[in-house]
């Protein structure tokens, strides 16, 4: 069973990978009498121990059966609730959020180096490995994407460019760039960074870069600018570069370095407490990057946080489900009395229906989480700076 990404005013969640995640997180209890009704393996599996059947008497399998259709299956029914139930969540966790004010206006695609190159400012090749260090900043829920790869050589040539993790020892990609003359070549990778991917990443950083001893032409340089001042209106900028820049900087930390010949092994991440950072260097590399919130990973790694939410929800789909049945006949009047005031509230006892104790849920969840550093749940900004090579 699958789904494509969820999008909601930038903030966006994969409901397949959360399904996958949540199916089990909660499961049914089997029938006390498996003669009469035996529900699929996969449905009985509950990785919290807890079953939602005990969120209310009304959800025994018997019960749930009788309100269904001659030609529905009591096992498909019961999970395409539970996958419903699960996208529902996220969509009211997001609604929630949004209506609270956490909505965030995240990067548009945007050209890291805006200005023209000097085309005789020219790099001279000494067999290094150079690159542009990648920081994604602020990493909860966040999804920083490399739109579109920048070369400028001085001539025409077909380029290797690596990109590697400080995790893994091998290039996690390559990207081959063609250019034709002296002019920036362009080539879209829409490559998402995930360097804080639960499943394949711990933090760290990224890097992109070339062997120089590839090089059958010379790197152009972005002349006259100074990464440790990046854009600025007093060193030329015009103000939207100084803005776009300054965007940027919200997103990422952005650096040239370079290990030296001998200190690096081709296809290798290389040891960055040897590399030497440049603060007047492009290596004729450029970037468009965009950001978008992404908060899959966080759901899953937090998943137990929601159990209860999920519950009721489940549980309040089912019983309006056996409210609406045209097959009531076949509910004993006092269960569909039982199940209208759960929905509907008890004027006597005043206790509280499903659907209030779900916002109350609701409410307790997004307070648990209002507090966590990221730029999509709402937060403060972090700062990084290199620490590791020679300046």
């Amino acid at each position: 069973m699958g789904w494509p990404f969820f999008i909601k005013s930038n903030i966006m969640f994969d409901s397949a990978k959360l399904y996958t995640a949540y199916k089990n997180l909660i499961g049914f209890k089997q029938h006390f009498d498996t003669s009469e009704i035996e529900i699929d393996g996969d449905l009985i599996i509950s990785e919290s121990g807890e079953y939602y059947q005990e969120k209310h008497p009304a959800l025994r399998l018997d019960y749930i059966e009788s309100t269904l259709p001659a030609n529905q299956e009591l096992d498909q029914y019961l999970t395409e609730k539970v996958a419903m139930a699960i996208n529902g969540i996220f969509n009211d966790i997001l609604q929630y959020r949004q209506v609270n004010t956490y909505g965030k206006t995240l990067l548009e695609q945007s050209t890291l180096l805006n200005r023209k190159s000097w085309n005789a400012d020219k790099i001279v090749n000494q067999g290094r490995f150079v690159f542009l260090q990648i920081k994604v900043l602020d990493a909860t829920g966040l999804a920083a994407i490399i739109n579109e790869i920048g070369l400028q050589l001085d001539g025409e040539q077909t380029l290797t460019l690596y990109l590697f993790h400080s995790d893994h020892e091998d290039a996690l990609t390559t990207f081959e760039i063609q250019t034709i003359n002296s002019s920036t070549a362009w080539k879209k990778v829409d490559q998402q960074l995930n360097a804080f991917s639960i499943e394949d990443y711990n933090g760290g950083v990224f890097l992109l870069g070339y062997y120089q001893d590839d090089l059958t032409t010379q790197a152009v340089n972005y002349s006259n600018f100074n990464w440790d001042v990046g854009e600025c209106s007093s060193c030329g900028g015009t103000q939207q570069y100084v803005d776009t820049w300054n965007a940027m900087k919200k997103n990422f930390f952005i650096y040239p370095g370079y290990m030296a010949s001998g200190n690096f092994e081709v296809g290798k991440m290389p040891d960055r407490k040897k590399a030497f950072w440049q603060s007047h260097i492009s290596w004729g590399l450029n970037l468009r990057m965009s950001v978008r919130c992404d908060l899959t990973d966080f759901f899953i790694t937090n998943k137990f946080a929601f159990k209860n939410l999920l519950s009721l929800k489940v549980a309040h789909i089912i019983l309006k489900d056996m409210k609406f049945s045209s097959e009531t006949n076949k509910i004993q009047e006092h269960i569909l009395n039982m199940v209208i005031r759960e929905l509907e509230g008890d004027k006597e006892t005043n206790a509280l229906n499903i659907v209030q104790q779900y916002d109350r849920e609701l409410k307790a969840v997004n307070f648990n989480i209002e507090g966590i550093n990221g730029k999509c749940l709402g937060c403060k900004d972090t700062q990084f700076q290199p620490h590791i090579g020679v300046v």
